[in-house]
């Protein structure tokens, strides 16, 4: 055998060798479940996928925005898109120039149109390890397609319905979603206490926001008033994570129609110095940078003279503890004609007439086992109380007021 055959024979072995090695690696990766993209130095991508244990549901919807929030079972990064026509918008979150990865998926979208219709779904990509560098990547899930129509103060008319202290009763709140007419229902207002005290994330969503959501169906958005229950628990100081306004608060306004709705938080039901809160309670000062926050809305914002009707949602019917001051938050409601006011905790129905105390306007109070129903037009509010057993307990109407502003 001359030298020629030695070579060529020689490098035939080497590149069978290199074939067998590129075969087994692959194979290797392959029953690792690992796809290498592109060149060598390509992120991995992991044959797992991510699964949504809850939602996706609309919170904190307005004219020109929503907030799209759910759950994963393990750490993803999430995204949105979103379109009227098609979905050819994509709405990526970043916080200090990073993508957020976790579990927790809260996205809100901006720059929408009023009394639009938007269609929508999440993908969740599967974060395996973040790396400093070419972190690890499982695959992506889409949800179904869904959609939601923004609020609209130009709309001629609106429906709304409230329910209140649902306490971690998953039938009851079955049972009130089912007496809700949601195909001419606008939002959904839930005034508090969907818990007893918030303990962890499960809690929240196996004992309330997921029967919600089935009810809402991803289509139709939930606005949330806090109430006193939810200020206790150990988890109860990272709620604000899952259903704060996008700006962060529990107080807040938004329009929809003839309406101008007025949000308020009431915080708890005792001063701060009761010994059942340890010391840890700060409910006075946080009150009274609300009061400023209301007392200014009323004085500059065009909307509470131009719109229809003022509404006010929150859970206590009396403000809640403000330091025996209830007077002064009333005497503000009155001076700025407050049409109406729907407030729970009391766990029973109460409709307390203007005059009969020192309000000039009604104060409506949701019993656990209710829906109220409001239907307004430029000319009225008609506001319809059914209990669960689907009898009618009050109709009234509140019909729109002379006021000079």
């Amino acid at each position: 055998m001359n030298k020629k055959t030695i070579y060529r024979f020689f490098m035939g072995l080497c590149f069978l060798g290199i074939v067998v090695f590129a075969f087994s690696n692959a194979q290797a990766q392959a029953d690792e479940g690992l796809i290498q993209r592109g060149n060598a130095s390509s992120y991995k991508v992991y044959d797992t996928t991510p699964v949504i244990l809850y939602g996706p549901f609309l919170l904190d919807i307005s004219e020109t925005s929503t907030t799209i929030e759910w759950i994963t079972d393990t750490p993803c990064q999430g995204r949105v898109e979103y379109g009227e026509s098609k979905l050819d918008h994509d709405e990526i979150p970043q916080k200090d120039g990073l993508i957020p990865v976790g579990t927790l998926h809260r996205i809100e979208i901006t720059g929408l149109l009023p009394g639009h219709t938007y269609h929508y779904r999440v993908v969740s990509t599967r974060v395996m390890r973040l790396r400093p560098y070419y972190a690890d990547k499982g695959r992506s899930l889409e949800s179904s397609a869904y959609s939601f129509t923004t609020l609209d103060r130009a709309r001629p008319s609106i429906s709304f319905s409230v329910i209140t202290d649902t306490h971690e009763d998953v039938q009851r709140i079955y049972a009130l979603m089912g007496m809700i007419d949601w195909k001419n229902t606008d939002f959904l207002v839930h005034e508090g206490d969907g818990v007893d005290w918030v303990e962890n994330q499960d809690q929240l969503f196996d004992k309330w926001l997921e029967p919600l959501a089935e009810g809402l169906a991803h289509a139709k958005p939930l606005i949330y008033v806090r109430g006193n229950h939810e200020m206790r628990g150990p988890f109860a100081r990272s709620l604000s994570s899952y259903l704060s306004s996008a700006d962060g608060r529990y107080y807040f306004t938004r329009d929809d129609g003839p309406v101008h709705l007025i949000v308020v938080d009431t915080g708890e039901d005792k001063p701060d110095n009761n010994n059942e809160y340890s010391g840890l309670l700060a409910d006075a000062p946080y009150r009274e940078e609300e009061y400023t926050w209301l007392r200014d809305l009323f004085s500059t914002d065009r909307r509470m003279s131009e719109a229809p009707f003022r509404v006010i949602v929150m859970h206590q019917p009396e403000w809640g503890w403000v330091k025996g001051e209830n007077d002064k938050w009333t005497k503000l409601a009155n001076q700025e004609h407050v049409d109406l006011v729907i407030a729970g905790h009391l766990h029973k129905f109460v409709h307390i007439q203007p005059g009969q105390g020192d309000n000039h306007f009604p104060i409506l109070v949701v019993g656990q086992d209710q829906v109220a129903r409001v239907d307004a037009t430029a000319k009225e509010l008609k506001v319809t109380v059914t209990a669960r057993n689907g009898s009618v307990v009050d109709s009234f109407v509140v019909p729109r007021s002379s006021r000079e502003r």
